[in-house]
């Protein structure tokens, strides 16, 4: 096992009900807050009314100006209004998308600058405001980390960043507020889960404890899947605690590794940002793993070993992809609507080119992940 430091600043809330606890959770960090939101969904299912009796006496500024795949332009508008409305602290009610720009938008009010020069390296935060993250969709695990991304659709791209600066004080996980999604959104989740967890496993380094505890949550994850399929709410509480694990340093410590899988999906909802990353994650995973498992066949035969007990990884990826279909979970580029493969593949080898190296995967192999994630 490598050598780590291991830093967990977030407070977690976690039960249902949990929600109706905002008021006395969160009044200590100030009186006037910033509400970051979608631009419909928690208006119409009364969350944001809700919130606003929950935090009576304190001044709620409503920004619900994000969309998928959060924008610079977006961020920039929400910063200007924190500034201009003077509040203490920011509060993200929402999927991964709001999570993650609320995220840069509670760092960029006191560190000033723009949110690209960030992203880009060109400068550092040097603070935050605090921020309460309040999770609606089992996925990202945003409410529970030091990572955001962002798009830059001038020069359409999408990347993430990680910055100490970006762990939210408060998470308020309450999973009754994900027994109303759509099935789509659920579907795009628990794929995001599944890729997050298996991006270390696949990625870093040989660490028991941590590719156990992986294998432990992929399991839970596609066993609630199918229960949750079946009209069992109950089992969203198992999701959306996986979403949180599966993302958090309790994996990565030790191992290490890199968002390799990410990184060819950030290239591909950067250019076509109507692609959900879930959906774009979808298509990508087994073929993704396909090509990497000629490079390390005994890390993703240890996994197919793990989750349908068959150890060979041609054979497993099989099944694995058997099961994704089976679920509703499987997708092509073709029916996403991505016909530029070369764009991606370009845009891709040149923001994630150390990351894909770093599985000995070259340029071909990347073309070979797309051509067989299109059909």
């Amino acid at each position: 096992m490598r050598k780590f430091e291991f830093t967990f600043p977030t407070r977690i809330i976690f039960s249902r009900g949990a929600f109706d606890r905002v008021g006395e959770i969160i009044s200590p960090l100030g009186h006037s807050f910033l509400l970051v939101t979608g631009r419909n969904s928690a208006k119409k299912l009364g969350l944001v009314d809700r919130l606003r009796k929950l935090l009576e006496g304190k001044k709620i500024v409503h920004f619900n100006g994000i969309t998928p795949n959060p924008k610079v332009e977006e961020v920039e508008r929400g910063v200007e209004l924190a500034r201009r409305e003077g509040v203490d602290a920011v509060i993200a009610l929402g999927g991964g998308s709001v999570m993650d720009a609320s995220k840069f938008v509670a760092a960029l009010v006191p560190s000033g600058g723009r949110p690209w020069e960030y992203v880009t390296g060109e400068k550092k935060f040097s603070t935050s405001l605090p921020l309460v993250a309040i999770p609606t969709v089992p996925a990202s695990g945003s409410e529970a980390d030091p990572f955001a991304v962002l798009s830059n659709p001038e020069i359409k791209e999408k990347r993430g960043l990680f910055s100490p600066a970006f762990w939210p004080r408060i998470a308020v996980w309450d999973p009754l507020l994900t027994h109303t999604l759509p099935s789509s959104v659920l579907r795009d989740g628990v794929v995001d889960i599944i890729s997050h967890a298996l991006e270390g496993y696949i990625s870093g380094d040989e660490a028991t404890l941590q590719n156990g505890f992986t294998e432990v949550i992929v399991k839970t994850v596609m066993k609630s899947w199918e229960r949750v399929s079946r009209g069992d709410k109950e089992s969203m509480d198992d999701l959306c605690w996986a979403s949180t694990l599966a993302i958090s340093p309790f994996l990565s410590a030790g191992r290490g590794g890199h968002f390799v899988l990410h990184g060819i999906e950030h290239a591909l909802s950067g250019i076509y940002d109507h692609i959900s990353h879930g959906s774009g994650l979808a298509a990508l995973l087994i073929p993704y793993l396909k090509i990497v498992a000629e490079k390390r066949p005994r890390r993703v035969s240890s996994l197919t070993k793990a989750l349908f007990d068959v150890y060979h990884w041609n054979t497993g990826l099989g099944e694995f992809e058997k099961w994704m279909k089976e679920w509703g979970l499987h997708k092509t580029l073709k029916e996403l609507g991505a016909r530029d493969l070369k764009a991606v593949e370009g845009k891709a080898w040149e923001t994630s080119h150390r990351r894909l190296e770093s599985v000995d995967l070259s340029r071909d192999d990347l073309r070979r992940i797309l051509e067989a994630a299109y059909d």
